[in-house]
Order: structure tokens, then sequence, then C-alpha cells
């Protein structure tokens, strides 16, 4: 019987990784064996911290996107993980910047084809930020691209952050996803909270499923097949998000005034589209987990035992000096710090 697989996409700060948590957290009476592989963009590992008290093995591909840079490492991954532990289950949470139809091409792989079960594509959609990310970046065709492809080939959609939406947004919202894709089921979550079962259950009706393409184009061994198969299906070859997209960490070698970093991160530039580390805060001993959209900031405690203190930042165009001197702008005024790139 091949092994299922569930992918997990949505842009930066989704909620894609609170969402792979829960489900983590039902599949640990309910399933059984199921491996995690993560996928981050920079050089350090956040989110991936966030899962080891579930006791899956997470397998994390780090510095680089599978849709593109790190694709045959994709592949790699998943035969490593076949071969030594056999899973009943995979779940893929990719970057918030790759491509979905570019993440299933990794899952075709002759050497993979009768082993992996691809059960459904979910998208994580930021309700809050959707119609924002598709008219202030009309410049940044890649990134238009990347957003309505997560959209328009999920099987199913999870409308996120609905309780941060006004009704009159939310409804607009809605309605621009379903003329991306008419054909998910779409549900309301606010934090990622939804029926595990419904998504365990997803049926593959997206609109480039695996039986479509296998019936116009022979699967091929080479990396780049699948330019060639979108050409064959009349889609545009467009350049990965991943191209314009960068990312750069500081690390932390002393508590921070939380005030301050908390105003920090609320000031942080447009083209900032995410932060994400660990920090510690002045006279707490344990380390604090934070995250950053470009309209929210969430600190979560976190039991000091393994995780380096460092920021991670993804954007665009940033300034890493002016981030840099910011940051160390809020350090505790009772040690002089530095940060390390």
């Amino acid at each position: 019987m091949p092994t299922r697989v569930y992918i997990l996409t949505g842009y930066l700060g989704s909620g894609k990784t609170t969402l792979l948590q829960k489900m983590l957290a039902h599949m640990q009476e309910h399933d059984g064996q199921v491996v995690v592989l993560m996928n981050e963009m920079g050089a350090e590992d956040i989110d991936g911290e966030l899962l080891q008290g579930f006791g899956f093995p997470v397998k994390k591909m780090l510095d680089g996107c599978i849709c593109c840079s790190l694709q045959g490492e994709l592949t790699e991954g998943l035969k490593e993980i076949l071969n030594s532990l056999s899973p009943d289950t995979i779940l893929i949470e990719t970057t918030g910047v790759a491509d979905p139809i570019d993440v299933v091409d990794g899952l075709t792989h002759p050497e993979l084809f009768d082993r992996l079960e691809l059960k459904g594509m979910i998208s994580v959609v930021d309700a809050s930020r959707f119609l924002e990310l598709n008219s202030r970046f009309q410049s940044t065709g890649a990134l238009v691209k990347t957003i309505r492809n997560q959209v328009s080939y999920a099987d199913l959609l999870l409308l996120n952050k609905t309780d941060l939406t006004p009704p009159e947004t939310l409804k607009k919202v809605e309605e621009k996803l379903q003329q991306l894709n008419p054909r998910a089921p779409l549900y309301h979550t606010v934090q990622s909270e939804v029926d595990i079962q419904l998504l365990l259950s997803v049926t593959r009706i997206a609109q480039t499923d695996d039986a479509q393409r296998a019936a116009k184009v022979p699967v091929q061994t080479s990396i780049g097949r699948f330019d060639k198969l979108k050409q064959s299906l009349g889609l545009k070859t467009s350049p990965s998000l991943y191209n314009s997209i960068e990312s750069f960490a500081l690390y932390f070698t002393g508590p921070v005034d939380p005030e301050k970093f908390e105003d920090f991160l609320y000031s942080l530039p447009k083209n900032v589209y995410r932060a994400k580390g660990y920090v510690q805060f002045q006279g707490k001993e344990e380390l604090i987990s934070f995250q950053h959209t470009d309209n929210q900031v969430l600190f979560f405690p976190f039991e000091n035992f393994g995780p380096r203190m460092v920021a991670v930042f993804i954007g665009e165009g940033m300034d890493q000096e002016k981030i840099r001197r910011d940051l160390e702008a809020c350090y505790a005024q009772t040690k002089e710090s530095t940060l390390s790139q």
C-alpha cells in the first residue's frame, strides 16, 4: 500500500504550522507511523522545533525552497524517508513562497510514483491579508502567481484568521477564492482550528490532478521536466518567487526588553513579510517563540532545551543593516550585547 501524502501550502504567516501541530496532535491517537517533512527558507529552523514534542520523526529541508533550489533534495528526502522509516503518512509543509505545482512535481519521480499517494493539497489562506497581497504587489508577477496557484490548485481551502477580518472584506475574499477555485471545499477557521478528520478525508479534485498530467505527458527523470509539462498544458513558465525573496538571520547574545522588542516587530517595514524565532526577555529564564506578519505579532513561552536565540526575516529588498541596528536597540540596558549574522 502506498504511503499517504498531504501537502500543506499557503503564504507566509497564514497558519500552516499551527494547523500542522493540530494535525499531529490528532494523529497521535488515530494514525500509525507519521513523518513530517518541513521546508524553511532560511538556514535556521524555527518552526521545526515546535513539532518535536509529538513523537513523530521530522525531516527538515533548510535554506531553500523545495519548489526550486531544493527540488532535487525533496525527491531524495522522500526516498530516504520511505526506505528508512516506511511511514503510513507523510505530511509536507512547504515554505510560504512555494508554488504548489512544482512541489507536486517532486512526488512524481519514477522511483516514487508507485510508492506515494497524494491524498490532497490543503491551502491555508490568511483572510486578513489576502486582498492586500493581491493588490499591492501587482508589479511582482511571481508573487501574485504563487499566491493564486496556492489557491487554484488546492483540494481544500481553509480561510484562516477570520476573527481578524471585517465582514465586508471576508465576503470579498470568499468571492475571489471561489473565482480562483470553485471546486475546493472552503472552511472558515480561527487559529487553524478545524475538524482534522475533514482534512484527512480530503479528495483530490485540484485542476492539475495527477491523472490528467499522466494522461497528457509521460513522466520524465530530469528535475526540469515540469517546465515542459507546463508548456504542454498551455501554462506560462515564469520565474519562481524564490528568485526575488530573500531571508537572513540575526543571532541574539543576550536578553531584550520585551516592550522595545514588540515595538520593533510592529515597526518592521512592509517589505519584511515575516519574522520569527526565539528570544529571551529580560528577567525571564524561558525562551519566547515569536511570530510576526505585517498585521500581527504573537509570543509563546517555549522551554529552553535546544533552540538558539535567533531572529529570521523573510522579505524582498530588506535593509539588513537597519534591521540589525533597530534590533540591537532592543537589548536590555543591563547587558551590552551584539548581534551576529
